[in-house]
């Protein structure tokens, strides 16, 4: 009888301090993620990518692989003149899921508005244009710290699935 109350006793202290250690991982990664929006909104590119991992992966929304927090910063600023430099963006996280202590699936809604017109191959973009994108990071603690190990954009095509329609207008 004893034991079993100790053991119940343990799990219910365990799941406490789980669950508080919860809170404040939630608040810090979070926190990295207004960081990061700051950081794009600025447009400071090593910045935006010192949140990523050494050895992080990034899939951008057209589907190029970009692998280490170095080459995920040479993409930025390769970018930066023709596509990035005119836009701003806002993230909203919608979730936050923890599968350890350690590692946590975050997904984020992502609208990157057209701050000045701007031409790429195949589309040009207009002042007051907006996308919405999907963005699923997976976060691990390294030395304490949280970072982005992976991150995967998905465009949501309006077209498809009309998003915040009464927004747009």
């Amino acid at each position: 009888m004893k034991r079993s109350f100790f053991a119940c006793t343990f799990m219910v202290c365990n799941t406490m301090l789980f669950a508080q250690n919860n809170a404040a991982d939630e608040m810090s990664i979070k926190t990295i993620k207004q960081q990061q929006e700051a950081a794009w909104n600025r447009h400071d590119w090593e910045t935006f990518s010192s949140y990523f991992s050494d050895d992080a992966t990034l899939i951008n929304f057209v589907g190029d692989f970009w692998k280490s927090q170095s080459d995920i910063l040479t993409h930025f600023k390769q970018l930066s003149d023709c596509c990035l430099s005119p836009t701003s963006l806002k993230f909203e996280v919608k979730n936050i899921r923890f599968l350890t202590n350690d590692i946590a699936i975050v997904y984020t809604e992502e609208t990157l508005f057209t701050d000045k017109d701007y031409d790429v191959p195949f589309h040009q973009y207009k002042k007051g244009d907006i996308e919405y994108k999907m963005l699923t990071d997976i976060f691990v603690k390294q030395n304490g710290e949280w970072k982005i190990t992976a991150a995967q954009l998905t465009l949501i095509i309006q077209i498809v699935l009309p998003h915040k329609a009464s927004e747009k207008h």
